[in-house]
């Protein structure tokens, strides 16, 4: 029975928690665009860097990472710039889930070109009336165009406990 109550004793020594919030930095292993990207494609990625929690690895550098893309928005006119957004799926460590936060590339609107589309149609609506707001259609937004190697940063998105 002491044996027993010794090895449940050091078992639990070994028992940490991954906090929520612990970052995650992936790279992604294929080239991603908004205009062709579509919702539930597949997406592969890898992790960085080592995820420890005290001295133990839980999170391998190297390890593959699967995304699907749950939402895409195409660049559009008045600066309206394409969207991906990521829902990264869970790793596994020794039998227990760690789910981590989804991830988005690109603005919507942002940059020197949505200013300047807003701008132009703003301007050419004072001096022009409606008929100016026609110079915003002409800029258009940037698509979201992601190449091998490129990083994004995700967390852990719940503590875990880890055996």
């Amino acid at each position: 029975m002491a044996g027993i109550a010794a090895l449940a004793i050091g078992t639990s020594a070994f028992a940490s928690t991954l906090e929520k919030g612990t970052q995650v930095i992936l790279a992604f292993d294929q080239a991603l665009s908004s205009r062709t990207a579509h919702k539930g494609d597949t997406v592969r990625l890898h992790v960085v860097n080592d995820v420890s929690v005290g001295t133990r690895v839980v999170i391998h550098k190297g390890e593959h990472v699967t995304a699907k893309i749950s939402e895409v928005q195409k660049n559009g006119r008045f600066g309206k710039n394409g969207q991906l957004r990521l829902d990264i799926m869970p790793l596994d460590y020794a039998g227990v889930e760690i789910p981590l936060q989804p991830r988005q590339k690109g603005n919507a609107v942002g940059g020197s070109r949505g200013t300047k589309a807003a701008g132009a149609a703003g301007v050419g609506a004072l001096v022009l009336g409606p008929i100016g707001l026609g110079a915003g259609y002409f800029v258009v937004g940037k698509s979201v165009n992601v190449h091998p190697g490129d990083k994004i940063e995700t967390q852990v998105s719940k503590s875990v406990h880890i055996h």
